[in-house]
């Protein structure tokens, strides 16, 4: 169990942008009030978390086995996913999406046969890397900035990183690709100050932290009679049109990517304006939409020249 004192500092009680310089971090476009734990781990808490910090410590929720007892996995997640009930002062159903980061982890992206008939869709799905998770939490801020209410999200609470340290092979991350990881980070960091500036800690784990969304997944309720097949089809498809239409993508939508909620009607779902209403949750890999192009190749007789 890793404890982080912040009672016994007078910057708890303070608004996120009262908290002492030293503490500030900015990563992709977030701001962050970084923490440091009694065994050396790191707390990055966004603005979001920082209202419900006594909810996110870890003492909270990742403490031995604690997780795997009181944490649930979620059914057709892709990665170490959980739910986890925390304790908050006035709110008795909060709780804790807990996500392990798989950056730089071979991302084995399916692509179901007949979905995509675009076929450099279909390579840059292909070569997809998981994003790392202050990407992943920079893309997200930027959708939800763009996005309002129309597609709700997750709020994005904080990360975490524990002491504890590890081989690459135990984490599963592939060595040959730090390099690209790193690079983007540090071009980031670029203009922040030396003492303010977030590297990576390549031996040790990176656990997301999110606001949970009541609900359930649009695959759950086409098995509940709440779809159809074709409008299981219909609703993923819409989902996907309207990421696009703001300027964003995820690589590997399904229909466990989109949360619905039943209406009080029997077999309905809640609606608003005859559009069914629907969240996003899954976001390691979302990403600007349409894709970069592409850097082109070099000329006939330039391959090996500086």
């Amino acid at each position: 169990m890793e404890h982080f004192d912040y009672r016994h500092h007078r910057h708890h009680q303070r608004a996120f942008d009262e908290a002492p310089e030293a503490l500030r971090r900015r990563v992709f476009g977030v701001d962050y009030l970084r923490l440091r734990g009694k065994q050396s781990g790191e707390l990055f808490v966004t603005r979001h978390g920082w209202p419900v910090l006594e909810s996110i410590l870890p003492s909270q929720w990742f403490v031995g086995e604690r997780l795997s007892k009181v944490g649930r996995a979620l059914a057709g997640a892709t990665g170490a996913v959980y739910r986890v009930s925390v304790p908050h002062k006035t709110r008795p159903q909060f709780a804790l999406v807990v996500k392990f980061s798989r950056f730089a982890q071979e991302a084995l992206v399916s692509v179901v046969p007949g979905e995509i008939t675009d076929w450099e869709e279909r390579d840059r799905i292909a070569a997809s890397e998981f994003l790392s998770p202050f990407e992943e939490l920079g893309n997200l801020e930027r959708l939800r900035a763009r996005a309002g209410s129309r597609i709700p999200t997750k709020a994005p609470l904080a990360i975490y990183c524990p002491a504890t340290r590890y081989l690459d092979w135990q984490l599963g991350r592939r060595s040959h690709r730090r390099w690209w990881y790193d690079r983007v980070l540090r071009e980031d960091q670029e203009s922040m100050p030396e003492a303010n500036r977030v590297r990576y800690e390549w031996e040790r784990m990176y656990i997301l932290l999110y606001r949970w969304i009541d609900g359930m997944d649009a695959e759950a309720a086409y098995q509940h009679g709440y779809l159809t097949e074709a409008g299981l089809r219909s609703l993923t498809t819409d989902a996907r049109d309207e990421l696009r239409a703001l300027g964003w993508d995820v690589l590997d939508h399904k229909p466990r990517h989109v949360i619905v909620r039943a209406s009080r009607e029997p077999s309905r779902l809640q609606q608003r304006g005859g559009r069914t209403l629907w969240a996003l949750v899954d976001y390691e890999l979302l990403v600007p939409y349409p894709p970069p192009p592409a850097a082109p190749a070099p000329a006939v007789g330039e391959q090996g020249h500086a």
